[in-house]
C-alpha cells in the first residue's frame, strides 16, 4: 500500500472536520479572501524589514492631511505573528457573513468608507480633543468588533436574550461582554480602538449610517455594466446572488444553558504589544 499522507492518516472525524474546513476556505467571497491575503502578505513584507507599521498604522501623532490613508490601512498592519493570525481567525467569518449579504461592491464601498474610517476617525478625535494624547494603534479588530456588533444586533431581534444564571441578558449586549474580556485579558490592547468600533458597529445595524451607504439602485446599474467582468471575477457575490444568514450566537454554552455554540468569532485572543510573540515596531494592539 502506498504511504498515507498526514491528512489521510488522522482520524476520520478529524479528517472530516478538516475536510469541511477546507471547502470553507476555497469557497469564501473573493473580498473577504483578498483582505486576508492583504494583511499575510503586508505582515511578510514587515517581516523583511519594510516599516509597514511606520507607514500604514493609525499613528495620532502622524495624522494631517497627506496621513489621511491611514484611516483605511491600519486594519492591515499587525504588531506580530500572533497578532496578526488571531485577527484572521476573529474578522474571517464576520466579513465572509457580511459579504454574503449585502454583495461584494457594497461591503468594499463600506469596508473602504464608514466601517474602517468611522471608528480610525473617532479613534483620533477622542485621542485628540478628549485625552490629549498621540498613542499609535494598528490591527483589524476595530472591524471586528463592528461587524460583531452588526451581527449582535441581527441576533437581539431574532433572540433577544441569553439566559446567564437564570437572569436574562440583552443579545446585543455581546460585544460588550468580549469588550470587557479582552481588557481584562489584555492589558496591552487599545480598548479606545474596540470601544469605537463597537460604536460604529452599533450605529450602522441601528440604522444611523445608512444614509452613507452606496445606493443599490446605482450598484445594480453599475454591476450590469460591468457583468463581463464581474461574472468572470471567481466568487464573486453580486446583489442578486446575496444570501440571508442565520445570525450567529456571540456568547459560549458554558455561559449559556439555552443557547447553543455556534460562533465563529469568539475564537481568538488579542495579543499586546509588549507580548514576547509580537514583532517590535511602533503602536499599541487594536487586536482581536
Amino acid at each position: 500500500m502506498p504511504p498515507q499522507t498526514p491528512i489521510q492518516a488522522l482520524p476520520d472525524s478529524v479528517h472530516t472536520v478538516w475536510k469541511r474546513l477546507e471547502t470553507h476556505l476555497l469557497c469564501l467571497p473573493i473580498l473577504t479572501r483578498t483582505v486576508i491575503l492583504l494583511i499575510a502578505v503586508i505582515h511578510m513584507l514587515g517581516v523583511c524589514g519594510f516599516a509597514m507599521l511606520d507607514w500604514f498604522a493609525l499613528d495620532v501623532g502622524k495624522m494631517d492631511l497627506g496621513q489621511m490613508h491611514r484611516l483605511n490601512t491600519y486594519p492591515l498592519v499587525h504588531v506580530g505573528l500572533l497578532h496578526a493570525l488571531l485577527n484572521i481567525l476573529a474578522l474571517t467569518p464576520l466579513l465572509e457573513r457580511f459579504e454574503r449579504e449585502v454583495g461584494t461592491l457594497k461591503t468594499l464601498l463600506l469596508v473602504l468608507g464608514p466601517l474602517v474610517t468611522f471608528p480610525g476617525g473617532l479613534y483620533v478625535g477622542i485621542e485628540i480633543l478628549l485625552l490629549g494624547a498621540y498613542d499609535s494603534v494598528a490591527g483589524a479588530s476595530a472591524l471586528v468588533f463592528t461587524l460583531m456588533a452588526n451581527e449582535a444586533v441581527k441576533t437581539f431581534l431574532e433572540k433577544p436574550t441569553y439566559s446567564i444564571a437564570g437572569y436574562g441578558i440583552p443579545s446585543w449586549m455581546a460585544p460588550i461582554f468580549w469588550l470587557v474580556v479582552v481588557s481584562i485579558l489584555v492589558p496591552g490592547a487599545s480598548i479606545l480602538g474596540h470601544f469605537c468600533g463597537l460604536i460604529i458597529g452599533y450605529l450602522y445595524a441601528c440604522h444611523y449610517l445608512r444614509l452613507l451607504e452606496p445606493s443599490e439602485n446605482i450598484l445594480g446599474k453599475v454591476e450590469s455594466k460591468l457583468n463581463f467582468i464581474t461574472r468572470r471575477v471567481p466568487f464573486y457575490i453580486s446583489l442578486e446572488n446575496r444570501t440571508e444568514m442565520n445570525h450567529m450566537e456571540l456568547l459560549p454554552t458554558s455561559i449559556s444553558s439555552r443557547t447553543q455554540s455556534t460562533s465563529r468569532a469568539t475564537t481568538s485572543i488579542p495579543m499586546e504589544s509588549g507580548s514576547g510573540f509580537a514583532a517590535a515596531g511602533p503602536g499599541r494592539v487594536l487586536g482581536s
